[in-house]
């Protein structure tokens, strides 16, 4: 096979997750090409199927060991989610190339395998590696939408791509309203603590000022220690992390299209490629 042939596959494969080289039977041939209408291929298609069943099946591991309402929510919303793509993919006429669907794939998972699987605790970076990529993620689609919703005017690749760094930062800030409001009315604990060791308050000085506490080795309540290293922070820390992890997110993304220029978009219409 000539080199130019391999390079023309591994790009095809890349960009739209099937290789155009290899002819399929005539039945499969017509499949492919419906897919590829909709800017799908039989890869995302499969993946998503499996993923999917991955985690109906989760309900059922849920079911015989923490039975938690939280753990069946995740794994609804990782069936819900990983369909996504394929779902805006027909609505919108959209093609994603490969590496952003597995990139969205992969964020899609990462609740489920951190709630459900536990890798929140085993590993203290992984929710911070979710707000991160959902910031990209967000910001990718939402600067898409711009040319969905302005189809008759030609939309500055630029402007489309501040107005999806403002979703994505949007969206983090309903995830964390979402997070609030689930701690206050059924104790979720979702806005987790924080062991900190300095805290700034104005709460005992009537002059604006605040007094500084630090090296706090220990908290107590009602007079009873919780046996901890610091002082117990009850959400904030945690909140304001997510939201700022997910605004780097957005703004990677930003910083790409800045330097790019929109030569190579995670997302294409696939309109535009059948005119």
């Amino acid at each position: 096979m000539h080199f130019s042939t391999k390079c023309d596959i591994i790009y095809s494969f890349l960009v739209a997750g099937r290789i155009e080289p290899a002819k399929p039977q005539r039945g499969n041939a017509i499949m492919c090409e419906k897919l590829n209408r909709f800017g799908l291929s039989v890869f995302k298609v499969a993946l998503t199927s499996v993923l999917g069943l991955f985690g109906l099946l989760s309900m059922i591991y849920v079911a015989f060991t923490t039975n938690e309402m939280f753990s069946y929510f995740y794994c609804l919303a990782t069936v819900g989610f990983v369909a996504l793509p394929l779902v805006m993919s027909i609505l919108f006429r959209w093609r994603m190339n490969l590496p952003f669907y597995l990139l969205f794939t992969f964020y899609a998972l990462g609740p489920i395998l951190g709630a459900v699987y536990n890798l929140y605790y085993y590993t203290a970076w992984w929710d911070d590696l979710l707000h991160l990529l959902a910031g990209t993620v967000f910001a990718v689609v939402g600067a898409q939408l711009t040319y969905v919703f302005n189809k008759n005017n030609k939309t500055s690749y630029v402007l489309a791509a501040v107005f999806g760094v403002l979703l994505s930062m949007g969206v983090a800030v309903l995830w964390e309203c979402f997070e609030y409001f689930s701690d206050v009315l059924i104790h979720s604990d979702m806005q987790a603590d924080t062991i900190i060791n300095t805290i700034y308050t104005k709460i005992s000085r009537n002059d604006g000022l605040a007094d500084v506490y630090e090296n706090i080795t220990n908290t107590a309540i009602n007079g009873q220690p919780l046996g901890i290293n610091g002082y117990l922070d009850i959400g904030l820390v945690d909140t304001m992390g997510d939201m700022i992890a997910e605004t780097l997110g957005a703004v990677v993304f930003l910083v790409y299209v800045l330097f790019d220029r929109n030569r190579h978009p995670f997302i294409v219409s696939c309109t535009k490629e059948h005119n």
